[in-house]
Order: C-alpha cells, then structure tokens, then sequence
C-alpha cells in the first residue's frame, strides 16, 4: 500500500550528507519537507528553501522546540553523526528525537539511519550509541524503519570527514585528499581477502523515502543496506580501471590510524572481522562500479 498524504516529513541534518539525500528524494517525489537545521541562512539551507523546504532554525539538544514541532509532522528522519558529536551527545541528541515523537502523540513514523552491528554492543564507540538508540526507538511505542548502512562509497570522495569539528574545520577545503587516505586506511586495515561493505548517500535516501511511502512493508523492519561488498583487490582494480588513478599506499598506515584516530580503527577493525555480504533491499541498491562511474561522470571524484 502506497501512502496517499506526503508529509510533512521533518528531516534531521537536511543540509548535511544523509540528510541532503533524503530531502531530495522526498522533494523529488512529491513530498513535504521540513528541514531543522542550526545553520538557516547558510546557502546549502537557502537552496532548500528556494526548492520549496520549510526551514526549522535549532537543533537536536532544543528538547522545547522538538516538541513544538512533532505534532505538525508526520514523520522525522533521525540522524546523529559520531564523529561529528561524540558517543555521548550522539546518544541524548538521538534520544531527544525519540522522546519528543513519543510526546507528540500523533503516532508519527521515525525513520532511523544506525549503522552495522548495532543489533547488540560490540564495544566499538562508532557503533553501540546506534545499538542504544536502536532499542529505545523499538521500545518507544513509535512506528520506525531502521536502516543500517554500510561504510559510504561517497566517503571515498571526500564526502565526510570523520573527525571532531575542529579538526572538520580544518580539512575542509581538503576533501579530495581526506577521501584518498580513507581509501588507504582500508587498505591498511582490512586483509586483502575481506569484503567490506559499501553503500551510496543517495540510496540512503532512496530507501527513507521508499519507507515513509510504503509504511505497511517498512515500519517495525530492520534493513542492513549494503549495496556492494568488495574484496579490497577488487575494489583496488575498479578504482584504478575507472578513475585511471592509483591508491595511496603508505608504510606504516595502519599502525598510525590506530595511533591517531583509534576510534576509526576500532570500527574497521570489526567491520574486517565480521563480514557482510551485499544483500537484498526492498529497493536496488548502487554497486560499486556503477556508483565510482557516475561519480567520476559528475566529475565528483
């Protein structure tokens, strides 16, 4: 069953990564966006709201606001980004969401990006505030849709930086670098014959708004979106096939990353160590080859 109403949906972090991808999926069918976003007059927010986005000013941590807004919603897309807010924060912002849906009491649809084996604690700072967040949003008496994606393709470009803000700061305007040394950190990290799993931002996307459209197939599931799972050879020679460049091989890499970004390190580590395969989700998910050939298309790697 199709969803007849579209919205409004709220969006958490509109003007960011996941979030930028889920506001141009609904927007481009046909949906009601709200966007709360703590930078309103930034041109990335000023975009969206030339594209019809109404915009929010405030964050996560405005517990007041929070409830203002959930009764005039009919949805939210919840976000928390670790490396941007730390285990803790990650946590109470994620649960300031839930705890004002639930006082809402319009019986609203939470749709949660998480992330891999945040189906119990595995003692990965990256993954069990998700494993915290995940359990409350099943015990909350909300309709959710859980998705779990694997590690960005996009990442590879750039896309993120997975530091704290003022180390963000400072990276910024070197994002095609920071991209190249996360392609080298897996390759310090995980073993040559290991798969690691990939999912595009814009299937993030595609799959939020496929859920609030088919609220009947998606709410109360759990899906792990892992649209290519490749070896790291295999993932070596489509690059180098594709984009005609070499990856950064650096001696000592991996032995640094443990060193300097621990954190980062602790979360390859056990993605390495347990294996995921590219699986079925209810919507075709990007491969590798086809997500790296579009990106270079677009001139984005």
């Amino acid at each position: 069953m199709i969803r007849k109403s579209k919205g409004p949906v709220l969006v958490i972090g509109a003007t960011g990564n996941q979030g930028g991808q889920v506001t141009q999926a609904l927007l481009e069918a046909g949906w009601t966006v709200h966007a709360l976003t703590r930078h309103g007059t930034s041109s990335k927010a000023q975009a969206l709201k030339a594209q019809g986005v109404h915009l929010i000013n405030g964050n996560m941590s405005d517990r007041t606001l929070l409830t203002d807004i959930f009764p005039f919603v009919t949805g939210v897309f919840s976000v928390q980004n670790f490396w941007d807010l730390g285990l803790e924060s990650e946590v109470q912002l994620g649960t300031n969401i839930i705890e004002a849906a639930t006082r809402a009491g319009n019986h609203l649809h939470v749709v949660y990006s998480s992330g891999l084996g945040a189906n119990q604690r595995q003692n990965v700072a990256a993954i069990d505030g998700k494993t915290v967040l995940e359990e409350r949003l099943r015990t909350s008496g909300l309709p959710y849709t859980i998705l779990r994606p694997g590690l960005f393709m996009d990442d590879f470009c750039g896309a993120s930086l997975p530091f704290a803000r003022p180390l963000q700061q400072l990276l910024d305007h070197h994002r095609p670098l920071v991209g190249r040394l996360f392609l080298a950190t897996l390759q310090a990290v995980f073993p040559q014959d290991r798969k690691i799993p990939l999912t595009t931002l814009h299937d993030v996307g595609r799959l939020v708004q496929w859920a609030f459209e088919h609220p009947d197939l998606s709410q109360g599931e759990t899906v792990e979106m892992i649209g290519a799972s490749e070896t790291w050879t295999n993932l070596y020679d489509i690059w180098e096939s594709v984009t005609g460049r070499s990856i950064l091989k650096v001696p000592g890499f991996g032995a640094g990353i443990r060193v300097f970004h621990p954190k980062m390190a602790a979360l390859l580590t056990w993605l390495a160590e347990h294996p995921y395969a590219a699986n079925a989700a209810p919507i075709e998910l990007q491969g590798f080859k086809e997500w790296l050939q579009n990106a270079k298309r677009r001139q984005q790697c």
